[in-house]
């Protein structure tokens, strides 16, 4: 499929929904209302709520300025029910009003590094906490949320407000979460219609200030006893009037039915104006905020500029949106009279206008505003429309969740009736683990009408192929597909190279792998391709993994995660395969806690997926929980991974993790069921050339060591060793290689330990060697070199080393550090060693570093602990 370059921008900030409404006419000072929402600067919560038309915005924005208060906006609408989205706004709004105050929350946010909305907005509460200056946040039309992951997250923000914060709802009813525990506590301010509506000395005032004539008392009091009061229906009445007679004559045609109320618009307001204003106001109507490119685009005219000026003048309900230039909206009363005149009309006319509007919106380069509209409509011709235009925009952008909910309201008969939009929604598919789903979308054959998409079809194909574990078939389309390619089919030609690169990574050839990836990655910068670049590099750290180059492997994951941080594409599915792939990194060289923040991304990245998506989840914070010494959660999760693998069709490297869990946690005698590995035997027997066959096979040798059977497991080690080490899988030969050392305990094992110690200080095994400890029946005690370097005695006894220096790091930190500059985990065994009495020199070599690190980690200890001596650092570590 063709593609243009687009410059990259936002789809889900909205600037203008953190602004407050603009008030073209001169606010009305109500001080009797004024001085009830003085009352909210003592309480928590205040809620304004009333039919449309009653100034609750307006009320808000008058007194925030009058009383000269600082404040936070954010306007609501339907399309803030999705969870990210209203992240989003509101995390930017608190931080905006709470003078830059809760940084890491909105950092969390924008890197969606939070597990959820409500653990989110904790920590932002946490910050805020800290903050001196008070502030009020308002939360405008709250009613359009429905979103029930939203409400639950409103309902416990609202219960945990610091001091700090005062919020208030504006809505049209009662907000969509109960306030009957504010009500209790005498900690909610209420304001009703009835407060709302205006007494007879606001009516003469507001009157005053919009006429240029003089309303006899007895008059107001008429008004007010026919509007009840209602301020909307105040400004209808008094729109054009130019004496007493002529407001009388417009209350008694007005009523407070919504019948009466539209049809006085039309008739005493819209009907008046010349034609073309009235065809002009008949179709910007469906805009919710426009400027005069989008009218001119729109009604396919040039002067626009003019007609908004003369609604202007004529003070025809129109009013500036702040912060944005020369942008317009209509006030809500008067658009809705006439979206519903013109839904009324001509349905023809009506869906013309619709198509139109989308016509506009993608014109202008307002992707997500035509997204929103087509959802909003749900009706598969105007959903196809935008796919066709901006669905490959959108896909490059990672918006899969967004393109899952468009094709959802059109048909598998359209999506197949048009080749283009097929393969769009196979690469979805590819993007969201559904790969089983893609064969129904795919031509049978035949690619002589249309070679160039026929090739990309076979290409989709070929991915597909890859992740079924069909490495050869795989290449075969792809190179196939790849012959009939047009020159700028830039996504599939670049996905064709990441096909190649990845089927020659799982068939071993990590030469041929690595080239093929560079490839990729190198086609998709050049042509913008955020996403197939992100899959690339994920693909080149696992060739440097395989290969044993742990620090390349996560020098490119880093890269990765910077360059997906750039481009706004964080919770796209390849993002849990890099956080998997960095977390496995980092347990294995002993970095827990940077291992758990990650698996706070992976969790809400593979969260659309279900319980499906949680295995590694689960599995990984098992292995954490296990090293730790958490049998109880270690426990809890093991159970979760055995119901989810008898539930579940996983991927071969999903059931080699999962499966090595369940029997570290089945050797360490904390399981009270037998665990239900999963052992598929045409991946026992296949040739074990990649590294999840690898770690695959491995964890079914531990299985009969486990059980008994020592010389098969030590026979299927060497098989593994030899093919490892035959297509230079380094990483995987290593850990096959220590665990046969451990397993025979002879001659044999101390020369294969000492040919494998100058590779320890790279690939810093620390997993592997606390996994040995769990999968070895050995005596465990050596005379080998190096040996009590890496197997301590605190290592042998439970496996429990981190948990341990946990709590000394947390103590050291209690008992000497400043709260504010605590020390850190390195540095805390550098005190340890020290307190035994080593030397910088012998540091060095027992942490594998150089005896520059370990000298510049001893000056920062000193100044954390507030000495100078070594004397002194040794006495501190005797009462750790």
């Amino acid at each position: 499929m063709p593609l243009k370059k687009k410059a990259n921008q936002s789809l889900w900030i909205q600037p203008y929904k953190l602004i407050c409404p603009s008030i073209n006419q001169k606010l009305l000072v109500r001080e009797r209302l004024f001085l009830l929402l003085d009352q909210s600067q003592v309480n928590p919560l205040t809620c304004i709520y009333s039919p449309a038309g009653f100034g609750k915005s307006t009320l808000v924005v008058s007194w925030l300025r009058q009383r000269q208060l600082t404040y936070g906006w954010y306007s609501l609408d339907i399309n803030d029910n999705d969870p990210s989205y209203f992240a989003n706004h509101l995390i930017q709004a608190l931080h905006q009003a709470s003078n830059s105050g809760c940084p890491q929350s909105l950092a969390l946010v924008q890197q969606q590094e939070y597990a959820n909305l409500h653990s989110l907005l904790s920590k932002a509460m946490m910050e805020i906490a800290l903050a001196t200056t008070p502030f009020f946040m308002i939360l405008d039309d709250i009613q359009s949320i429905t979103d029930p992951i939203i409400i639950q997250a409103l309902r416990h923000w609202l219960k945990m407000l610091p001091v700090q914060i005062h919020v208030i709802l504006c809505c049209q009813n009662e907000p969509p979460f109960a306030l009957s525990s504010f009500r209790v506590k005498g900690q909610l301010i209420e304001i009703g219609s009835t407060q709302l509506a205006f007494n007879e000395a606001e009516a003469a005032d507001f009157l005053k200030q919009n006429l240029n004539f003089d309303v006899p008392v007895n008059v107001v009091q008429e008004l007010v006893e026919k509007t009840s009061g209602w301020p909307a229906a105040m400004q209808l009445i008094s729109h054009n009037a130019h004496s007493t007679t002529d407001l009388i004559d417009a209350s008694g045609r007005l009523g407070q039915g919504a019948f009466e109320v539209d049809s006085f618009i039309l008739n005493e307001v819209v009907y008046q104006q010349p034609e073309k204003i009235q065809f002009f106001l008949l179709n910007i109507c469906v805009f919710e905020q426009f400027n005069a490119a989008l009218c001119d685009s729109l009604v396919r005219q040039s002067d626009s500029e003019t007609y908004i000026y003369e609604l202007e003048q004529r003070q025809l309900f129109i009013y500036r949106v702040q912060g944005q230039e020369r942008w317009y909206r209509l006030q809500d009363i008067f658009r809705d009279c006439l979206i519903k005149k013109l839904q009324a009309g001509c349905k023809d006319h009506w869906d013309q206008l619709q198509e139109n509007l989308i016509h506009t919106f993608l014109n202008n380069g307002l992707t997500i505003e035509a997204v929103q509209h087509c959802l909003h409509l749900k009706e598969q011709k105007y959903i196809l429309m935008v796919l066709e235009s901006a669905g490959v925009e959108l896909y490059q952008r990672g918006q899969f969740a967004t393109l899952t909910k468009m094709f959802h309201y059109v048909s598998l008969e359209a999506t197949k009736q048009n080749r283009k939009l097929s393969l769009l929604k196979a690469w979805v598919l590819l993007a969201t683990y559904r790969e089983d789903e893609v064969a129904k979308l795919l031509p049978d054959a035949g690619g002589e009408d249309y070679p160039e998409l026929w090739a990309e079809h076979i290409v989709a194909q070929a991915q597909a192929a890859n992740n079924v574990e069909e490495f050869e078939l795989a290449k075969n389309l792809a190179e196939q597909g790849m012959k009939h390619l047009k020159p700028d089919s830039f996504v599939s030609r670049t996905v064709t190279y990441s096909v190649l690169g990845q089927s020659a990574l799982c068939r071993g050839e990590l030469s041929n792998a690595l080239s093929l990836l560079k490839e990729a990655e190198k086609l998709a910068f050049d042509h913008g391709l955020v996403q197939q670049r992100l899959w690339s590099m994920c693909l080149i750290s696992d060739v440097y993994a395989a290969w044993g180059k742990i620090t390349m492997a996560l020098e490119v994951q880093l890269d990765a995660i910077n360059m997906a941080h750039d481009n706004c594409i964080e919770d796209v599915p390849h993002m849990e395969f890099l956080y998997r792939n960095r977390t496995q990194l980092l347990l294995e060289q002993g970095d827990l806690a940077q291992a758990d923040r990650l698996l706070l991304k992976s969790e809400q990245v593979i969260e659309p997926l279900g319980n499906y998506g949680l295995l590694n989840i689960h599995v990984q914070r098992g292995q954490i929980a296990l090293w730790r010494g958490q049998t109880e959660s270690a426990r809890n999760l093991a159970f979760q991974v055995n119901y989810l693998l008898q539930n579940y069709e996983y991927h071969t490297d999903w059931l080699a993790h999962a499966n090595e869990f369940l029997l570290a946690c089945q050797s360490s005698g904390i399981l009270e069921f037998e665990p239900n590995c999963i052992w598929r035997q045409k991946h026992l027997v296949c040739a074990p050339e990649n590294h999840f066959y690898q770690h695959y096979q491995r964890a079914y040798a531990i299985r009969h060591y486990l059980a008994g059977d020592k010389v098969q497991a030590i026979a299927q080690l060497r098989r593994l060793i030899v093919a490892a080490e035959r297509v230079g899988l380094t990483l995987q030969a290593f850990k096959n290689k220590l665990l046969l050392a451990l397993w025979l305990n002879d001659n044999e094992g101390l020369r294969i330990w000492a040919a494998e110690m100058p590779k320890f200080s790279e690939l810093k095994p620390l997993q592997s060697i606390w996994l040995s400890t769990l999968f070895c029946a050995e005596n465990l005690q050596r005379d080998w070199p190096d040996w009590n370097v890496w197997f301590s005695h605190s290592a042998l006894d439970s496996g429990n080393v981190a948990q341990q220096l946990d709590g000394i790091l947390d103590s050291l930190n209690r008992q000497h550090a400043n709260a504010h500059d605590l020390v850190t985990p390195k540095e805390v065994q550098v005190l340890l060693l020290i307190g035994e009495g080593l030397n910088n020199d012998e540091i060095g070599t027992s942490m594998h570093i150089a005896v520059s690190t370990v000298k510049s980690h001893i000056r920062r200890l000193y100044r954390k602990l507030n000495i100078n001596k070594r004397a002194q650092a040794i006495e501190i570590s005797k009462h750790l």
